[in-house]
């Protein structure tokens, strides 16, 4: 089995699965990939925390640091005995699961058994079932689009806090949306600017045969990671409405003494 070669891009968002908090750690840049072939089977490790806090995340930082140990470990020897894709990695509900693709099947236990045993503190199950289109990576861990549109809100945040910017200081902000017709994007640019959104531009992308018709509204705001999720969602919930869909936002690096 031949791994592509690709550049990882790990990224974490949180969820509720079960009703109950989850932190979910996911290689998004393996989505152009999968499936990728002979690599048909999907192995989960369950690790048991010893102490958890009342959201099921650790409650103590050693554990988190043991927790990483265990990580290096099992990873480094799934991808060199099995050449094991690893793909995303799940805290919930008192548990770490790592989740891993190969083509084996009986392997992958009795690996995760000897490295276990480094770690006799902690209980341990495993899992193996046949996913050959990958629906644990692609159904489960992979970000929805809201927590994709928040995934991409802090990357934007944090490239302009390494530029100095300073968030909490209100500036236009640019929001890009593409509607199906011409009837729908007016419908919605009359419906923003009752909400204090004002007009920028508009277009139509003849690439963009689906949704051709773009429109761009601004509006002053600060870029407090917790104010630009609320917004972006309740945009991107609204623009659904319109038979639209919003593709994120755009605005100047703001510093103090500007």
């Amino acid at each position: 089995m031949a791994i592509p070669a690709y550049t990882p891009e790990w990224e974490v968002y949180f969820c509720d699965i079960a009703d109950r908090p989850a932190c979910v750690s996911v290689d998004l840049a393996l989505e152009s990939l999968a499936p990728i072939p002979d690599t048909h089977r999907a192995f989960e490790l369950v690790v048991a925390l010893q102490q958890a806090d009342a959201d099921g995340f650790p409650a103590e930082e050693q554990e988190w640091e043991k927790l990483e140990e265990i990580e290096e470990a099992v990873v480094s020897e799934f991808q060199n005995s099995l050449q094991a894709v690893f793909v995303g990695k799940l805290l919930h509900d008192g548990k770490r699961i790592f989740y891993f693709y190969s083509g084996q099947e009986a392997l992958p236990e009795v690996i995760a058994a000897n490295i276990m045993q480094a770690f006799p503190d902690y209980t341990y199950a495993t899992n193996t079932i046949e996913d050959p289109n990958w629906g644990l990576y692609l159904d489960f861990l992979f970000p929805e689009p809201a927590d994709m549109q928040s995934i991409k809100n802090s990357r934007v945040i944090r490239m302009m806090q390494e530029h100095g910017d300073e968030q909490h200081i209100p500036r236009p902000v640019s929001h890009l949306f593409y509607f199906a017709t011409e009837t729908d994007r007016l419908a919605f640019k009359n419906r923003v600017e009752q909400e204090g959104y004002t007009f920028v531009s508009e277009s139509m992308i003849e690439k963009s045969p689906e949704a051709p018709y773009s429109l761009v509204v601004s509006k002053v705001e600060s870029l407090d990671e917790e104010s630009v999720y609320a917004t972006t969602l309740g945009l991107g919930l609204l623009a659904v409405e319109f038979n639209g869909t919003y593709d994120g936002w755009e605005a100047p690096v703001i510093k103090e003494n500007d």
